[in-house]
């Protein structure tokens, strides 16, 4: 797929972290970001959005994305539960978070 850069306006986006789950001293964190995009007139026009990242320490991934946080951790949990067994995110949602 080619994509032309010059379809639009580049966007912003400001980005602030609304939640932090410390998992362990040595076993990362999740993280809870809310997405709010501006709007451009000829161009972009996306509603504000939550993602949720992973983090070890030493890298931050994001995993997964949604309209609310919870959603977002749900979708989260989803997509780790591909690739790994220990799953953070449904620790989250079960703890009640």
């Amino acid at each position: 797929m080619i994509i032309d850069e010059n379809v639009e306006e580049k966007g912003h986006a400001e980005i602030v972290m609304v939640k932090a789950y410390p998992l362990g001293p040595t076993e990362g964190a999740v993280y809870v970001y809310k997405v709010t995009p501006t709007p451009i007139p000829a161009g972009m026009r996306i509603e504000e959005f939550f993602l949720v990242s992973f983090s070890d320490d030493n890298t931050e991934i994001a995993w997964g994305i949604g309209s609310s946080p919870e959603e977002a951790i749900k979708n989260a949990k989803e997509r780790w539960a591909k690739y790994i067994d220990d799953n953070p995110f449904k620790e989250i949602l079960e703890g009640g978070e």
